[in-house]
This record gives structure tokens, sequence and C-alpha cells, in this order.
């Protein structure tokens, strides 16, 4: 059964598969002209005695119909190749717009990462290894057999009756094969993510001495990985030499019969010669399809995690249709709980609060108790484990991507650098004139710092530029935070870092962004607590508010 990838494949790159069935017609037809060919030089020198200077016009024309052939086969390569990239490189992009599309829980990112690496990598053996074997069973089986018919019939009805045993075997062995595959995915999918958790909390480890306790487990990991892939490869072995056998043993029965009829002088030399040399080829496919089998075990597995993680995310992009938001809004949660993976206590527990709209909301408690974790699930980085986030009466995950980033801006505790301009670090692929990105600079006091640059907005920062102190970062990340003109705003601990007279500065700042906004500010600074509207304290997986200034 042909895989449903496959005939997707058929519909987005039609005409360069027709190309290459056409090409594959072409291999073949020369590849059997060349056979013939070189039956008859065989059959004139050996038997006929011709000379050679007799046949050397003839054999020019062999040596010209190999020569077509492998530039016919050189051009299929390449056009598979490409075809194998760019599919690749589509299915990656919309890979990559997964952890982008909606809100993801954590313990997707090492997932994805075996997804948009090594699964995907896989598919490129649909490609290299299954497509070409297909359109040799398509097309090169049928051609053979029909050269077979008009040369010899009782060699065709043969090669016809044994042509089913190959495929019936792989039959049999499909489910068992399919099994093992999809557990040699699964350890893969426990490696990547426990190799991912080790080198996250490697710091950690080191300062508590666990990194050698730690080892055992990663051995462990990388020992089940190799058993289900030693257990698949035993299958492909098997698989393989069944096939070698049963093609031989064919090819063998072929053999015996024409020997035997040319004996008896029920076939010439030229055409039982002509048809033992077309025999391999036309059972190459069928041995081939061993290997192919096994791969087409594997790249299904790896195009079934890729199908699935694609059908989740257009799931979760079935947004609803919202009406028009009240700009800014009000959030309300209720009953929220999070979790992070691999751990059994929860940062958050049925947390339930709001926070008014057009006013400034302070979010204080002890470190630890949730405060960036609650922010982040706000800004829909992630996924709560239950309970709900509302904007006004709208649920916050249903909204559209683009719809949830034009109301809601983040300042995280430790923006990220990237390595580009001052300008692409402020305005994150958006668009707006220098003279605001100097205005967003000003209040998120960087004036200073943006005049002492030798190129201005196009100093180039991070590695190999200019470098900037951690103050200098968060002060950067609410510029960007200016620019964005969020009606919503989060920020943690937007004021850690910076001396007294900064402070006071970006909390002016602060004061003059939030009119007209809805603002939650995680912090405990006692300067920021008097410039809010009202506070909440977080404790215990709990919500006090405080009450309303």
């Amino acid at each position: 059964m042909i895989p449903p990838r496959f005939k997707l494949y058929f519909q987005t790159y039609k005409k360069t598969l027709l190309l290459l069935i056409l090409a594959q017609l072409a291999c073949v037809g020369l590849y059997a002209a060349a056979m013939k060919v070189l039956a008859t030089i065989t059959d004139s020198v050996f038997l006929k005695q011709n000379t050679l200077q007799e046949a050397a016009p003839v054999l020019l024309v062999l040596l010209l119909l190999f020569f077509l052939r492998e530039i016919i086969l050189y051009l299929q390569k390449g056009w598979l190749r490409k075809t194998s990239l760019h599919c690749r490189q589509q299915l990656r992009q919309k890979l990559h717009r997964h952890p982008l599309a909606q809100p993801q829980a954590p313990e997707d990112s090492p997932k994805l990462l075996t997804l948009a690496c090594e699964s995907i990598d896989t598919l490129d053996d649909d490609w290299q290894i299954l497509m070409p074997t297909l359109m040799a069973l398509v097309v090169d089986v049928p051609f053979l057999l029909m050269v077979f018919a008009c040369s010899d019939f009782l060699t065709a009805i043969i090669c016809l009756i044994t042509l089913p045993i190959a495929p019936f075997l792989l039959y049999l062995l499909s489910s068992l094969t399919k099994k093992r595959s999809d557990e040699a995915w699964q350890r893969l999918a426990e490696l990547t993510y426990g190799f991912h958790e080790l080198i996250c909390t490697l710091p950690l480890l080191k300062i508590f001495r666990q990194a050698d306790a730690q080892r055992k487990t990663a051995n462990q990991l990388i020992q089940d990985f190799s058993t289900a892939t030693m257990h698949v490869l035993e299958l492909a072995f098997l698989a393989s030499f069944v096939l070698e056998l049963i093609t031989t043993l064919a090819i063998a029965l072929i053999a015996v019969t024409i020997g035997l009829r040319m004996l008896n002088a029920e076939l010439t030399f030229a055409t039982g010669f002509f048809l033992l040399l077309l025999l391999p080829e036309f059972y190459r496919p069928l041995r081939q399809s061993g290997t192919a089998f096994h791969t087409a075990m594997n790249t299904n597995t790896a195009a079934e995690k890729i199908r699935q993680a694609l059908a989740d995310t257009d799931a979760k992009n079935l947004h609803e249709r919202h009406a028009s938001l009240p700009v800014p809004p009000a959030i309300t949660i209720q009953q929220l709980s999070f979790t992070y993976p691999q751990r059994h206590t929860p940062v958050l527990e049925n947390l339930s609060l709001q926070v008014p709209a057009r006013q400034i909301t302070v979010l204080t408690g002890s470190s630890g108790c949730g405060k960036t974790t609650l922010l982040t699930l706000l800004a829909g980085i992630y996924l709560p484990s239950a309970g709900q986030i509302y904007l006004e009466d709208q649920l916050l995950h249903t909204m559209h991507p683009s719809s949830r980033e034009k109301l809601i801006g983040y300042l995280p505790q430790a923006p990220h650098l990237y390595q580009g301009t001052l300008k692409e670090n402020l305005l994150l692929f958006q668009q707006a004139p220098d003279e605001r990105c100097v205005q967003a600079l000003r209040l998120a006091q960087l004036e200073d710092f943006f005049h002492s640059l030798p190129q201005g907005l196009d100093t180039c920062l991070g590695d190999g530029g200019q470098k900037l102190s951690q103050g200098q970062l968060k002060r950067l990340g609410l510029a960007r935070l200016i620019l964005q003109n969020n009606p919503v705003m989060l920020l943690d601990e937007p004021t850690s870092g910076l001396d007294e007279t900064a402070e006071q500065a970006i909390i002016h700042t602060l004061s003059v962004l939030a009119k007209g906004r809805t603002m939650l500010i995680s912090s405990h600074h006692p300067a920021v607590l008097e410039l809010a509207d009202k506070t909440i304290h977080l404790s215990e997986r709990s919500a006090k508010e405080a009450g309303t200034c």
C-alpha cells in the first residue's frame, strides 16, 4: 500500500514526478536496448564468427546507449535531491511556526527538536530510496515483463508467477517491523528529552554534586535506544535476506529453463542470452524493496509524528471568531494551575484573580512563588495545566496569534540580545521610523548610551559588537515594549539591577506608559509598589489581593 503522504507528493510535485517517470522509462528502455545490442554482438562474434572490426560499429552504439542512460540517471538523481530538499524545507517551515502559532507546553521543545531534525531528515529517504524503488516497480517491472512476453512467453509466465512471493512475505513482516520502528522512535524521543533536561539542569547538578548520579540515567537511555535500533536492524537484515534468497532462486529457476530450452534448440542463443541479461534488472526492484520496506516503516513512523504535530497545530489554531475586545481589556484568571514537566509539585494551583483594565497592578511575593510563571502564561508562551485565562470574556488560548501579539506585550527578566544592529534589536522585524526608535530609547533611559554609540542605530550589538550590561539589556527590552505599544503590558522585575536614579526614571516612564493601558508588573521594590493601583500577593500557589490603592 502506498503511504498517504505519497498521494500528497503526487499532487504537489506532479510535473517533477512526471519527469521522473519519463526518465525512469527512458532508463529501462535504454537498458533493454543495450542488453539486446550486447546479446547480438556476443552472438555474432562467438557463434557466427564475425570479426571484431565488423562488430565495432555496434559496440559504439552500445557505448552510446550506456552513456545516455548514465546522463538520464544523473539528471534523475538531481531532480530527486532538489525535490527532497524543497519538501523538507516546506515541512520545517510549517513545524517552525508550531511554537509561534500558539502557546506551548514546556515539554514540547525537545519533541519539536526531534521532529525538526531527525524526523524531517528521515523523510529524505522517501525521495532517495522509496521513490526510486517505487518508480522501478511501477515502470521497470511491467516494461520488462512486456519485453519478456515479446521475446519468450514462457519466461514471462515464470516471472509473473514468482513476482508476488516477495511482497507477500514483506506483508507478513510488516506488523512486527512497524512495532519495532515505533519503539525505536519512542526511545529516540525519550533520549532527546532526557538529554535536553540534563543539559538544562547541569549547573544545578554540579552545585549539588549529582552530575555523576545522572550519568547512569543517561547511559540507560542510550542503551535502550541502541537496543531498539538493533531490533529494527535485525528485521531489516531478515527482510533483505529473504528477498535476496527468493530472487536468487527465481533467477536460477528461469536460467535453468532457458539453458535447457537452448540445448533443445527451442530458443536461439541471442534470445536466451538477452533474457538472462535482463533477469537481474527485472528482479532488482524486488531486491531493493527489502531495504525500501524497512525504510518505509521508519519514515512512516516519522511522518505520522510530524502529521500529528501539525494536526495539533491546526486544531489549536481553530480560533474562535472574537468580537471586538474593549481596549485595553481586563484580565481574569479562573482556577489556574501549572506544573512544569518532570515535577510533581505545581507552581500554581487553583489560582483565581482579576487584573483590572486601565490600572497598574503589581504582583508581589517571595522568589519561586510563581510570579514569572504566571506572566509567561498570561503572555501566551505556555499553556496552563488547568484553568482558564480570559481577556474580558474571551479565552486567551483561542485567540489568533496575531491578535494576541497586538494585544499583549511582555518584558521578561532577561531580554534576549540578538546578533544584529541596535535598530534590529529594537524593532524585531517590525517597521518604525528612526525618530520613534530614538524616542523609545529616551523613555527607557538609554539616550546617553545611544549617543555614545559610534554608528547610532546601525551599531552592531552582541558578539563582535557593542556589549550591554544587565541593566542596559533590561532597558533595551523596555524600549522594545514601548515601540510595540500594546494595550496590555506584562513586566517582570523591570527595575531589578538598576541604581536608584535609573529606577526612579524607569518608574516615571512606567507611570506615563500605563495611561490607557492594562499593566501588570512583577516586583517587590517599594518604589514600584507605590506606583500600583492594585497589589496582588502571590504565596504558596495562591493569590491574595491587597486591595485597590
